[in-house]
């Protein structure tokens, strides 16, 4: 790295401050999926008629949106950390992943980059199917408000777009699990580092 010390542990800070933040995804995503997948979604309802468990879903599906929206910019800063720490001065950053695979110097920090890009895409793919999920589960809402939410039919559309939305959270979890386990690699030394 041709920066101080200093460069890397910035980067690293934000790294893992991205790793805290899989946590709040993966609860608000578990708990979307567990109100889903209660048989009663449609059938429970508060004193003012609102279906409770639908709510409950939108909402911690809204949570996870926002807490991978903050995951992503994380990374993002995080990668422009790295590429900033390996340039011969911090205003002229490395131009990309591959100015550092050329320098044997910098394999941590090429190693750092790397999986914060594919943390970034998995991160990205989570956000894509929790998006999905949100309109699958805004267009229930839209038919429960309906004039005519009990018309023949509407209740087997409503328990499908439920049934995909969940199939959407279930994807989710993949692509956290992974983005979660690649932005904690980005702040461990390379292997060959940790074995003498």
């Amino acid at each position: 790295m041709t920066q101080p010390p200093q460069w890397k542990a910035m980067y690293q800070y934000v790294a893992r401050r991205a790793h805290d933040g899989c946590a709040r995804v993966e609860e608000s995503v578990a708990a979307a999926r567990g109100a889903l997948a209660t048989p009663m979604v449609l059938d429970t309802r508060d004193a003012a008629g609102r279906c409770t468990l639908l709510h409950s879903a939108v909402t911690h599906v809204e949570h996870a949106s926002d807490c991978l929206s903050g995951f992503i910019v994380s990374v993002v800063v995080a990668e422009l950390l790295v590429l900033h720490g390996c340039g011969a001065v911090p205003s002229r950053p490395v131009a990309s992943i591959d100015g550092l695979r050329r320098n044997r110097d910098d394999h941590d920090e090429w190693l750092a980059l790397s999986r914060l890009e594919a943390a970034r895409e998995h991160g990205q793919d989570a956000l894509r199917g929790v998006e999905g999920a949100f309109t699958l589960l805004a267009s229930v809402r839209f038919m429960l408000r309906s004039r005519t939410p009990d018309a023949a039919g509407r209740r087997q559309a409503m328990e499908e777009q439920l049934h995909a939305a969940a199939v959407e959270l279930q994807a989710v979890v993949g692509s956290v699990a992974n983005m979660s386990a690649l932005a904690f690699l980005a702040t461990q030394p390379a292997i060959r580092n940790r074995i003498q």
